[in-house]
């Protein structure tokens, strides 16, 4: 792995752990063995490095995660209760990636408001592709997979916040159970 790309995943590490804020860009550096030097040879700031960090590895991460959604023939809805249920204990700690960065600079600066959107979208994307699967499959039935797929993506960011408040895996649990029975309730009888 070359050098800018091990920047750029200590930087995803450091970020999701503290925040854009409290990042300390000489911890990652340090972590990565290179000087201020190096990383300005890839990076011009903190802010360019936070946006490249956006683009490429927060955008594969969630495309890694959701995407397998897209991936089965049938029971699409289980298959994205069963991504949903997919969360570590570190997940539940640190908050969502991509959330967390919304919630912090999305309002401060226009080009982070834009890479982040662009995710997002995508995310809410992946989730009403496989929302339409299912209602050609005839496992649910919703008259707008659009709103639903913005709803699902709403409510599992809401779950990953609750339990992140009180650090309780359990909690984030139970409230996927609630998405579930929400989403049995649309199923074709």
């Amino acid at each position: 792995m070359d050098i800018r790309q091990k920047i750029l995943d200590k930087a995803f590490e450091e970020i999701h752990k503290n925040g854009y804020e409290f990042a300390s860009i000489n911890k990652i550096l340090k972590d990565v063995g290179v000087n201020k030097g190096s990383m300005y040879h890839y990076f011009k700031s903190k802010r360019e490095l936070t946006l490249t960090m956006i683009k490429e590895n927060l955008n594969n991460y969630i495309e890694e995660k959701y995407s397998v959604i897209l991936k089965v023939e049938e029971n699409h809805i289980q298959e994205i209760l069963k991504v949903f249920r997919k969360s570590s204990s570190q997940g539940v700690c640190n908050g969502c990636r991509l959330n967390n960065l919304v919630q912090e600079l999305s309002h401060r600066d226009n080009d982070f408001k834009v890479e982040l959107e662009k995710i997002y979208i995508r995310f809410e994307n992946i989730i009403e592709e496989a929302i339409v699967k299912a209602i050609e499959n005839k496992e649910i039935s919703h008259p707008n997979p659009k709103r639903l797929s913005i709803y699902l993506v709403a409510s599992l960011e809401g779950c990953v916040a609750t339990a992140k408040k009180s650090q309780d895996l359990n909690i984030y649990n139970e409230c996927i159970d609630e998405i579930e029975n929400y989403l049995n309730s649309l199923k074709d009888l």
